[in-house]
């Protein structure tokens, strides 16, 4: 932990004197180790490498930013502190990817993030492989028909009771998110009945 500690110290040392790209340069090269190294990495190599890009990250330009969320969005492994800061970043570009396809954002953080952020972060959630109830419910109840529609296609998206009824209600004035409800295999025929 001291070495931790001291690593840290060094890298703030060197942010403090170098331009922005030096500091984008210095990200890639430490991503770099870090996707190498993916998968055989201990959690303390991985709480190191996410105090250093942690830091690294909240002091570069957007497009070095979005490039970075790019590569690690897909890993397994990726430092969760740093996936969680490029979930929430403001400009979308960066959050996107992380959004759609981080294994490493669990529902509570997506549920957050979709309570919180643009209409743009939540068309992006609605794009993952898999939504539970508690995030569908979020992204139909704030989301725009946009949102909500793309909710409502996703095949493994998961819907509670009151989620179903507030597509029902919402389906009563746009006729594409009605036939993506209809078209679900999940909800009986009856229900779809009583709902509408």
């Amino acid at each position: 932990m001291s070495g931790q500690g001291s690593l840290i110290n060094q890298l703030e040392g060197a942010l403090a004197t170098k331009g922005l790209s030096k500091r984008a340069e210095m990200l890639g090269q430490i991503t770099d180790l870090f996707m190498h190294g993916s998968g055989n990495f201990s959690v303390d190599q991985i709480d190191l490498f996410d105090d250093v890009m942690s830091k690294l990250v909240e002091q570069i330009e957007l497009t070095a930013r979005a490039a970075f969320g790019s590569r690690l969005a897909k890993c397994a492994d990726a430092p969760g502190k740093v996936i969680r800061l490029l979930a929430f970043d403001d400009e979308i570009e960066v959050a996107a990817p992380v959004l759609k396809h981080s294994p490493r954002l669990g529902d509570a953080a997506l549920v957050e993030n979709a309570r919180t952020k643009s209409q743009a972060h939540l068309l992006a959630i609605s794009e993952r492989a898999t939504l539970a109830e508690p995030v569908t419910d979020v992204l139909v109840d704030r989301g725009n028909d946009l949102v909500v529609t793309g909710t409502a296609r996703n095949r493994g998206a998961k819907f509670s009771v009151s989620g179903f009824a507030m597509l029902a209600s919402r389906s009563k004035d746009n006729g594409d998110l009605a036939l993506c409800v209809w078209s679900r295999p999940d909800i009986p025929r009856q229900q779809l009945i009583k709902l509408f």
